[in-house]
């Protein structure tokens, strides 16, 4: 082995070692930032699926009790017409 590489190895290694710590934070820093703004649009697309929900629960109400009255319109002309029954 040559003492050159081996030195070379040695500091490589020190340096390394050096950052680390630095590097795991800011990866760690990265990460936490990553997982909040995925959190927060989660939230955005939950409270948007919400919304979109009221719209179709209040637009079916609103169709089925057009419906209904349609229905009753028909049994008042119909009881008009036929008052026997």
């Amino acid at each position: 082995m040559e003492p050159v590489g081996f030195i070379l190895g040695v500091i490589t290694f020190g340096v390394a070692a050096q950052f680390k710590k630095p590097i795991r934070k800011a990866a760690v820093f990265t990460a936490s930032q990553a997982m909040g703004l995925t959190n927060q649009l989660k939230s955005t697309v939950y409270g948007f699926k919400e919304e979109i929900e009221d719209i179709i629960a209040e637009a079916q109400y609103e169709n089925m009790k057009r419906n209904m009255e349609k229905v009753e319109a028909l049994h008042k002309e119909f009881d008009q017409h036929h008052p026997e029954h």
